[in-house]
């Protein structure tokens, strides 16, 4: 269980800039958030709104979606269509205040990677952000093998 910073991935394990989309109107999350993830691998890119989100995956890869439940333009159900239909889709995680049984259900079944509780616990943030990273990570290498291993049968 990842319980300290020291155990996130790193660049020994991984790409170095690992980038993560924050989205939300709140900058103290923006902060709080950069505090949690200083980790010097983690590259994080606040925006504020859905728009401002889909602008900035139409031109930059991400791992990891944190993303606020409420926007100012829609919600986290937005981002997650726009993931969705992404080729490396990134996992979402849904940021909240009031967290419960219903929402993380929801955020669940329709493809959600998780739920983070506001006021951010330090251990839990980077747990949940490590756990997804590793996860998104291992489907990424797991669909390039598939693609190499089918060019390579398609030349035999």
């Amino acid at each position: 269980m990842l319980s300290t910073l020291k155990e996130l991935p790193s660049a020994h394990a991984y790409p170095v800039n690992i980038p993560i989309l924050l989205v939300s109107p709140h900058q103290n999350d923006v902060a709080a958030l950069r505090h949690i993830l200083h980790h010097s691998d983690w590259d994080i890119t606040p925006v504020e709104t859905v728009i401002a989100a889909r602008k900035h995956l139409s031109r930059h890869a991400a791992a990891v979606v944190l993303c606020e439940r409420d926007l100012p333009d829609g919600s986290w159900s937005d981002i997650l269509r726009t993931t969705s239909q992404m080729e490396q889709s990134p996992l979402l995680l849904v940021i909240s205040r009031h967290a419960d049984d219903a929402l993380w259900a929801e955020v669940l079944n329709l493809g959600g990677y998780d739920v983070l509780l506001k006021p951010f616990d330090k251990g839990e943030v980077a747990r949940v952000v490590g756990m997804a990273w590793r996860h998104w990570w291992s489907i990424c290498t797991g669909s390039a093998a598939r693609r190499a291993a089918a060019h390579m049968h398609q030349q035999v």
